[in-house]
């Protein structure tokens, strides 16, 4: 099902435009839906889809011909059967055929051409700077494991670095995109969706689970999305990232499994997980810059370059909530699915409250707020938090953000709460003082006080503006 991704596609129809050759990269997580996005684009254009099996290359190459003959045979001599005897060949033959017309040709998942043939690299670059000057082929790489596409063209010591014309990663929904992806199948209230989102993130394969499994309560279609012995999702962690990690997935998992429980400095995952200090900064830094699957992250008053203010969060909602819930708890899962289940439900509640202080601050980012700030995001300091900060050399807005159910009462304690740990920021200007909750009584009246004011009503409709970065 293909969804969204304006803006994606106008980038490749930008670059199908462009004269002569052309090579792009599309790359991100499994289930993002990189497949279902060229296959758009390819929709109204003559080309190609070939996926990379990890197969032998005779068997490639069989496949590979049967689409060639399907699709543009009607282009070629009658009495001419293309027939390839090695990759290399078939590469060939599509650069010389594209040059009397445009051609896309799409090679998925990519990287597994290092399992089926190494030296094909060397060989694509050498036929690539050989005759794409000739050819108006645009050739899309498309891969799933982030750090082995980053490795293939973004390595200087691999053969194919430099010769990507456009590298595209393609991102998880934002939380709104996500809720209109869901609503356009199923009708499920916004408190559910939260909940939801807090599991499955903005993976537009997982949320395609949702119209199945849910029946008017999220916390069932849960249960049966991860939980239960037949839950679709409930070894997909595992299926994704030993893949990813390789031979060392372990230590990744361990330092993950940490972080989602909240260790979340280097020296509380090095007690953690047992391992040295020296050996659990280098898999932070392989994790946050390679493969991209945890964030870095400093109070939104600190320089980021020059602070030692360092937590780290996983940066995707699937995974957080699977290596917290799922994979911390494989044992007894397997034992006793219905008391890990009880356990979770205690505890979810906290967890979705974090996962709604995020999209808070992508709220915040999206507000008119009256001037345009430098920074936005959370802040903290010897056990105080702030959840929202915004500001500009003149203004500092703050906000404290509940996943609960708020009186006028109740939301008047914490904004006098906020008043008081404004004092602690190092942060001049005008302040202004905020509440979002889940929901909120007495809005219109706070707001007559000069306080901001929302709920889960508010936060819902509008989209933001930018994602967060």
């Amino acid at each position: 099902m293909f969804y969204d991704r304006e803006r994606e596609l106008e980038k490749f129809k930008e670059v199908y435009s462009f004269p002569g050759s052309s090579f792009l990269v599309i790359y991100g997580r499994r289930r993002v839906g990189k497949t279902a996005l060229v296959k758009e684009f390819l929709s109204d254009k003559l080309g190609l889809y070939f996926f990379v099996g990890e197969k032998d290359e005779a068997l490639l190459l069989e496949e590979y011909s049967r689409e060639i003959e399907e699709k543009i045979s009607r282009y070629l001599p009658s009495y001419l059967k293309p027939k390839f005897g090695s990759l290399e060949e078939l590469v060939g033959f599509l650069l010389d055929f594209s040059r009397e017309r445009k051609l896309v040709v799409v090679f998925d998942e990519f990287q597994n051409f290092r399992t089926v043939k190494p030296s094909f690299f060397s060989s694509l670059q050498r036929l690539w700077d050989e005759k794409k000057e000739t050819s108006n082929l645009m050739l899309i790489a498309v891969g799933s494991y982030v750090g082995m596409i980053k490795r293939i063209f973004m390595d200087r010591k691999e053969p194919l670095f430099g010769r990507v014309d456009e590298l595209v990663k393609l991102r998880p929904f934002d939380f709104w995109t996500s809720f209109d992806f869901v609503r356009s199948q199923v009708s499920v209230p916004p408190r559910d969706f939260v909940e939801l989102y807090s599991a499955l993130g903005g993976m537009p394969r997982y949320l395609l689970y949702v119209p199945r499994y849910y029946k008017g309560g999220s916390l069932g279609a849960l249960w049966g999305l991860f939980f239960d012995e037949f839950a679709p999702l409930r070894e997909e962690g595992l299926n994704v990232l030993k893949l990813e990690f390789g031979r060392f997935y372990r230590a990744h998992f361990s330092i993950l499994e940490a972080v989602s429980l909240g260790y979340v400095t280097p020296k509380e995952i090095s007690d953690k997980t047992g391992m040295k200090l020296l050996t659990v900064g280098k898999y932070l830094s392989e994790l946050t810059n390679h493969f991209e699957y945890l964030k870095r992250e400093v109070p939104v008053t600190e320089n980021p370059l020059k602070t030692r203010k360092v937590i780290y969060r996983i940066s995707d909602e699937f995974f957080n909530f699977w290596f917290r819930f799922v994979y911390h708890n494989y044992t007894a899962l397997e034992e006793d699915p219905e008391r890990v289940f009880e356990r979770f439900r205690a505890e979810f509640p906290a967890f979705v409250g974090k996962t709604y202080k995020r999209i808070a601050v992508d709220f915040v980012r999206g507000l008119d707020l009256g001037f345009e700030p430098e920074r936005v995001g959370r802040w903290w300091y010897r056990g105080e938090e702030i959840d929202v900060v915004a500001y500009d050399r003149k203004n500092v807005l703050l906000f404290e953000v509940k996943w609960k159910d708020l009186s006028l009462r109740d939301a008047r304690k914490v904004l006098k709460s906020l008043e008081r740990k404004a004092e602690l920021l190092p942060l001049k200007g005008d302040y202004q003082f905020g509440v979002i909750a889940r929901e909120l009584e007495g809005k219109e009246e706070l707001g007559e006080e000069g306080f901001l004011a929302f709920d889960l009503n508010d936060v819902i409709r509008p989209r933001p503006l930018s994602p967060s970065p």
